[in-house]
């Protein structure tokens, strides 16, 4: 039906031309009488015709770039007109030797005029802590790394940081260009950190694949590249900068089981390549949680519950009802796989 549908709009549109100048001669000759159409009246107007053909042409895609156009000076109004952000929104800890992250009573929204979205925050991280954010979707994980940042609109309370910071978002930033300088970013090239951080984020078998190894060009947007790559080299170019703190927004949600078994054994856990940094873990993987040192858990925008893994499930609250939640989950998916292999 729709390829019927094709064909038919294509051949009213090629006899476009020839609809216009037998509407215009009916036209002419209809409106008076003393309209005579002779071959001197018609060829004259098959030629201006024929010379606004080609503009009658190009006229549906000039009306598509005019609501683009549109569409697009709306959007950069609105950015330009909105408020800035507070570039003291974060400040620095001072006199505090053995923490790296401080919130206190901290109430953050994405405007000033709206309601908050993280309500009354209190977080403590100290120096080379591993510090995992639960929560279910919509909870405000994602937001809490964006406040740190300095992204969000400070209510009340205060928010410092101490140190040089990394971010490795959601959803993975690829620069179009080479692999290696994507992971670099102008940082000059140190070969066997370089070498180590390749192997534990696991990226060896897969610049083995790759035409030109690490100096293969990416796309643009990383559009050669799967998501669980992209995820990957974004987490290499956080670790490469050798910050103090990593604020990591779920970075092993991208790729496989056994991958992110691998990067948090190498990279973000307790033995990795960041044992001796500060690391904010946003994460859905709960099997890693027994190996953080502590874990915050996130709902409707505040801190519900924070310890220790063996605490939290002790108090048998929020986070135990997640955990069991999960296991639930997990052995229903196997029954499932079970019944299809069957």
């Amino acid at each position: 039906m729709f390829l019927y549908l094709n064909a038919v709009i294509g051949f009213l549109w090629n006899c476009a031309p020839f609809m216009i100048a037998l509407a215009s001669f009916v036209t002419y000759v209809l409106m008076d009488e003393e309209n005579i159409l002779d071959a001197s009246t018609a060829f004259v107007s098959l030629t201006l015709l024929n010379m606004i053909r080609f503009t009658l042409i190009l006229l549906p895609e000039l009306i598509s770039n005019i609501v683009q156009t549109r569409v697009s000076l709306v959007r950069l109004n609105r950015f330009l007109v909105s408020e800035e952000v507070d570039p003291n929104c974060v400040g620095e800890l001072v006199g505090e030797e053995d923490e790296a992250i401080s919130m206190d009573d901290t109430s953050l929204s994405w405007s000033r005029s709206s309601d908050p979205i993280l309500k009354d925050i209190r977080l403590h991280v100290k120096k080379g802590q591993l510090v995992a954010v639960v929560g279910q979707v919509g909870t405000g994980k994602s937001s809490l790394l964006l406040a740190l940042l300095g992204e969000m609109y400070k209510l009340t309370g205060f928010i410092n940081l101490n140190g040089s910071v990394a971010y490795v978002p959601q959803q993975a930033w690829i620069q179009n260009c080479t692999v290696r300088q994507n992971i670099l970013l102008k940082s000059s090239l140190n070969n066997k950190c370089y070498q180590e951080l390749l192997d534990a984020c696991s990226l060896r078998s897969d610049l083995s694949m790759l035409p030109g190894g690490d100096l293969t060009e990416i796309g643009e947007k990383g559009v050669n590249l799967s998501g669980g790559q992209k995820q990957r080299i974004s987490l290499a170019r956080a670790v490469y900068q050798n910050t103090d703190v990593y604020l990591l927004d779920d970075p092993l949600s991208a790729v496989d089981s056994h991958v992110a078994k691998h990067i948090f054994r190498h990279v973000i856990g307790p033995k990795g390549l960041l044992q001796q940094k500060t690391r904010l873990l946003v994460t859905h993987n709960l099997s890693v949680l027994p190996e953080v040192d502590h874990i915050v858990v996130m709902r409707d925008g505040s801190v519900e519950e924070s310890g220790s893994y063996d605490e939290l499930m002790k108090k048998k609250g929020v986070f135990a009802e997640l955990v069991v939640q999960n296991l639930a989950n997990d052995e229903q998916k196997e029954s499932i796989f079970e019944d299809k292999e069957t």
